[in-house]
């Protein structure tokens, strides 16, 4: 073999090397963009404060022991998580929200139509009214989730 061919042989390893590494790292670009949604098309976060005269153990008592579990009989959700506030910080250079908020609730839906079911459904009516007994204020969020970070 020639050197000439080394050089060649060693060229085409190279070039290919480079190649799956541009496929991979397109790969991880897309995963970190949101590219691809992974199996859940429809995000709903909602900012929830406890209604008034009630302490936040109290808040977090019934949405995890009542509430929550009620969640389990409304159809079309792919996911439920609850976010218990354990503290809240500010920033001193980014002007703070002048918020108080007890807990975040996390609803994702494999499609619109699983979305629909959900909020046309009996069960979700039945949830929301026990959600007037302890929510105070509630803003609702449909988001777009883009991962950066996945272990």
């Amino acid at each position: 073999m020639s050197s000439n061919s080394k050089v060649t042989a060693a060229s085409c390893c190279s070039t290919l090397i480079r190649l799956v590494g541009l496929a991979a790292s397109a790969s991880v670009s897309k995963m970190a963009w949101g590219a691809e949604s992974g199996p859940f098309a429809i995000k709903r976060a909602s900012l929830l404060q406890r209604k008034p005269g009630m302490s936040h153990e109290e808040f977090v008592k019934h949405w995890v022991e009542i509430h929550a579990p009620m969640a389990r009989a409304c159809p079309g959700i792919g996911r439920y998580a609850l976010t218990i506030v354990k503290s809240a910080s500010t920033r001193k250079d980014v002007a703070p929200y002048e918020i108080q908020v007890d807990g975040i609730a996390e609803l994702w839906f494999k499609s619109q139509e699983d979305f629909d079911a959900y909020s046309t459904s009996p069960a979700t009516k039945r949830l929301r009214d026990d959600g007037a007994t302890f929510i105070g204020r509630e803003i609702d969020f449909i988001t777009e989730e883009r991962v950066i970070i996945s272990l």
